[in-house]
Parts: C-alpha cells; structure tokens; sequence
C-alpha cells in the first residue's frame, strides 16, 4: 500500500488508524498502602499504662508544679508508702503512694526529686516496664499453650508458621444467637408440633472512658493553717474539767 499523508504516524491496517484511549497512571490510594505495612499491635494492660505515664511524667516535669488534686495527706495511714519518694525532705511530710513523685511537696512545695534521683528513677520506671512486658507476655504464652492442650493439638516445630502464638484481642467476642427445638406431642389429637425459639444472649457493655481510667481514690485533705486550742483560761479548782464546752459540776453528797 502506497504511503498517504493520514498514513504517516499509523500502521497499514484500518484498526491502527483508530484513535487510542489514553491510559491513566495507577495511583494506591493512601489509606490502602498505609494499612497494608502496619500490623495491629495488642492493647497495653493497666499495669503497663501507668508505668508508661508514670516514667514520661518523671522525665518531663520539673518538679515544681503542684498536684491538681491536692495530693494526700494520709501520711500512709489510709494508702501505702510511696516506693518512689517516701518523704519530703523540706518539711518531713510522710508521702503515700498517692503523691506523684513528679509533683511537688502538697505541704510545702518542695521538689522531691533531685537530678540524680530523677535520672535513676527514670531508669528504674524502664526496667519496671520491662519486666512488666516479659511477665504479660509469658503470661499470654502461658495461656495459648493451654488452650492449645486442651485442644489436644499436635506439638509444632519452632519457627513454623504455626507456632507463631495469635494475638488475643482485649476485646470480647461478640456472643452469638442459639436456636433450640422444641418437639411437642399432643395427647388428644395424637399430632406434634415443632417450635423453634432463639436464645439472644445480650452482649456485656462495652467500657466507658470514665472506667477505663485510674479509679478515684478517697484523699485526705490538708490540715487546717489554725491550731484549735482552748483560748480562756483553766480553772484551778477543777484542772481536769473539759474546756472546750460549759460544763456545770454537781457536788456529789
């Protein structure tokens, strides 16, 4: 076929002079290729948390700011000692373990923590977490391994894709719906019936935020700044008698 202007650019069949769609680029969306590469991680216990909140506020306070709750001043008569600053040593006041070591005296504002104290607590809050970690998860072990003898399941080689433990989700399961039969017999007609009835377990409520968090604990306030004490003066005759309220002594006959 002899070439012709419209024949330059295409081939010699018909079907390469039609025009070509063009071809768009592909693009992965973002959230898809996001949550490909991520793995869900299994929800910290309690205990975990307040190690973890308890460590980040030790290297990032000061020292100097005050409890918003006050503190306590039970002096470990109500709660326990405080493993982490037992005593200020500005005043004396006896610290239970409701006092954040972190925050300042409740009484008279002094820092607890020096440098070097701050600096080994810190690293003692990390093992703590540490070990905390270790005992979960041997712990979690524990639990699939006897799940899984339970099972009667045969032994797996280590490094095999079965022995790889599953990751318990904090979450309960959602309790499914049963479905029972019922055959009845009927004495006069001599025909049974069968009914069906289902049984729809309701499902425990999930827990709240409010929940979630640290429980409140009962404080004791702080003592009041004025001294009760009996302001007139005793009477001699009766050096004993209650002088905070106005008693009248009867002679006794």
């Amino acid at each position: 076929m002899p070439p012709t202007p419209w024949s330059k650019a295409a081939g010699s069949l018909p079907s390469d002079r039609l025009p070509r769609p063009a071809q768009r680029p592909q693009h992965v969306s973002q959230k898809q290729s996001k949550g490909k590469g991520k793995n869900q991680e299994p929800s910290k216990s309690k205990a975990i948390r307040k190690l973890e909140s308890l460590a980040e506020g030790v290297r990032k306070s000061s020292g100097r700011e005050k409890d918003p709750k006050g503190g306590c001043f039970c002096q470990a008569r109500e709660h326990d000692l405080s493993p982490y600053a037992a005593i200020c040593r500005g005043c004396g006041l006896i610290l239970c373990a409701i006092n954040l070591p972190y925050y300042a005296c409740p009484h008279c504002s002094a820092v607890l923590l020096s440098d070097i104290v701050r600096s080994s607590l810190s690293a003692r809050l990390d093992e703590e977490i540490s070990k905390q970690v270790a005992k979960e998860e041997e712990g979690r072990l524990r639990v699939v391994q006897q799940a899984r003898d339970a099972e009667g399941a045969f032994p797996v080689l280590p490094g095999s894709a079965a022995a790889t433990p599953p990751i318990l989700s904090s979450t309960p399961s959602r309790p499914t719906a049963q479905t029972h039969k019922v055959l009845s017999l009927n004495s006069k007609t001599k025909k049974y019936t069968v009914s069906s009835y289902t049984n729809t377990p309701v499902s425990s409520r999930p827990a709240s935020r409010a929940e979630s968090e640290v429980e409140e604990v009962h404080r004791v306030g702080a003592p009041p700044p004025e001294v009760d004490f009996v302001k007139r003066t005793p009477d001699r005759n009766h050096p004993w008698s209650n002088m905070r309220m106005e008693l009248l002594y009867v002679p006794v006959k």
